[in-house]
């Protein structure tokens, strides 16, 4: 499936998906530039990569029958959530040389063997800043009539009481609207192909989450008449907030040529 996903990033999917949203026509996403320069807007480099990755990712994922929301949607949210940690990892660590320790809290699964990370300066472009991923898919998910909403304090427990478990990271999502593949499949596979097009677009790494967040509210006005806002904003925060807490190394990410 992800030899031929990659190949339409830069191009149909593997087998249609089953789902009812799949068989729905599908509908281009326009990745134009918006008028204005970054002078008056200087949030327009960040909104043109916003555009340019959802663009790119609806029709890699597209097939001639449709495409399959839910996955999109998953896909989304797991590289948003793992663009915060990278985008705090590249501040904070790499370029003000601060120690890992000191910037995250880290926390070692005897249970897997594997290092997760937390802590106040990752949960801002998660979850708490003006333009973190969750203000910026809520919001969305409101300006489509959703007036209820979902408990991320639950999910972010959720995903604290499952680390090191074979739970961790798999959205609690009916079969019906389940995701083609986890989270972290979709990190791994694209990760290395969506990231350099957040960067050519912002130079900040701040901007990094933010990028993929613009990218999530493009897809969800996009797809407005297509999926209940409560369901797609679950699935964006079900596969953000586990895949803020993973780190890869270069060897785990897969290009393919």
């Amino acid at each position: 499936m992800f030899n031929k996903l990659l190949s339409k990033i830069f191009p149909s999917t593997a087998s249609p998906a089953k789902h009812a949203l799949s068989t729905l026509p599908i509908a281009p996403i326009s990745a134009s530039p918006e008028n204005g320069d970054a002078s008056s807007d200087p949030l327009l480099p960040v909104k043109r990569a916003g555009k340019e990755i959802a663009s790119k990712l609806f029709l890699a994922m597209s097939t001639e029958k449709g495409i399959h929301l839910e996955s999109l949607l998953s896909a989304l949210g797991a590289l948003a959530g793992y663009a915060c940690q990278i985008s705090v990892r590249e501040a904070y660590v790499v370029q003000l040389k601060r120690p890992e320790k000191e910037v995250f809290i880290v926390v070692h699964s005897k249970q897997n063997d594997t290092t997760y990370y937390f802590g106040d300066l990752l949960n801002r472009p998660l979850a708490e800043s003006r333009y973190s991923i969750w203000s910026l898919a809520s919001g969305a998910t409101q300006k489509l009539g959703l007036q209820q909403l979902i408990d991320l304090h639950e999910i972010f427990k959720h995903v604290t009481d499952t680390l090191g478990g074979t739970n961790f990271g798999v959205p609690r999502i009916d079969s019906a609207h389940q995701a083609k593949e986890t989270p972290l499949n979709y990190v791994i596979f694209l990760w290395p192909r969506l990231f350099p097009l957040a960067q050519s677009f912002c130079k900040n790494p701040s901007d990094w989450p933010i990028a993929f967040g613009v990218a999530i509210q493009e897809i969800l006005y996009a797809s407005k008449d297509l999926i209940a806002p409560d369901l797609a904003l679950r699935i964006v925060m079900e596969s953000a907030v586990p895949m803020s807490k993973i780190y890869l190394p270069a060897q785990a990410v897969q290009v393919s040529n």
